[in-house]
């Protein structure tokens, strides 16, 4: 009896073996015999699911994106608390690190190389997805939902120039300082979430324009005339007063 197989479970198989040979290697590095060989399947078996590599390239990343919404949504499925739900997702974009570097590494090529048409439809699927997921796990409107998108894009493009996650996780960090009133503490208590936000916009946020302006001030001070040139021009102001004084009574 032949064996029976599950198309799209194979197919995804092969998107996820081949995943590291086009964010690591590229996509014009690489052609479809060799990635064949590379997975361990015959040209015939991945041209018969892939017409093609722009295809192949194309559904890699429709399939990576939709699987990154749909394991944050089932994450946090049953989690009622914000807190915890924030906590949680938190996490999971630190997990997530090399993901978003792949997504985005992924795009570029797609973007390069396949239908401009093509790759917009499939971005804005994936955006979609996305920021959908994120408004209804975090109860926060479409737009700041897609703002949070569009940050982790460039942290993401932005981390592939360091080594590690440092710098990457850095920056989550410092994302969940400034979100935590506004998501976790704002829905319960409105002037709680207000206060906590304006001690993080002191501490986070204003640094630089109080250094700034302390730098400014100083600048002003240092550029004052001193009180002893003062003086001087007084005593001889005073020294040719009297001296005029002088000749008048001679």
């Amino acid at each position: 009896m032949p064996k029976i197989v599950n198309r799209n479970e194979y197919r995804q198989k092969l998107l996820e073996k081949s995943l590291h040979l086009f964010t690591r290697i590229g996509y014009h590095n690489i052609n479809m015999k060799e990635i064949a060989a590379e997975i361990g399947v015959s040209t015939g078996t991945l041209y018969h699911y892939f017409p093609s590599k722009e295809n192949m390239l194309a559904e890699m990343i429709a399939w990576i994106g939709d699987k990154n919404v749909q394991e944050y949504i089932q994450r946090t499925s049953s989690v009622e608390s914000i807190h915890d739900r924030f906590d949680m997702i938190v996490d999971f974009w630190k997990e997530k690190s090399e993901l978003y570097e792949n997504i985005v590494l992924l795009a570029i090529d797609m973007y390069r190389n396949t239908d401009i048409d093509q790759w917009k439809a499939l971005y804005s699927f994936f955006a979609e997805r996305y920021t959908d997921g994120m408004s209804e796990r975090l109860n926060i409107s479409r737009q700041f939902a897609r703002s949070i998108f569009i940050y982790f894009i460039g942290l993401s493009f932005h981390s592939l120039a360091f080594d590690g996650n440092y710098e990457y996780n850095r920056q989550i960090d410092f994302l969940d300082k400034i979100f935590r009133p506004v998501i976790v503490d704002a829905p319960d208590d409105i002037d709680k979430a207000a206060r906590k936000f304006k001690e993080v916009a002191r501490v986070f946020l204003m640094n630089s324009l109080v250094t700034e302006k302390k730098t400014i001030a100083k600048k002003i001070k240092d550029t004052k005339p001193k009180k002893a040139k003062t003086k001087t021009n007084k005593a001889v102001t005073k020294r040719k007063v009297g001296a005029r004084k002088t000749q008048r009574k001679q």
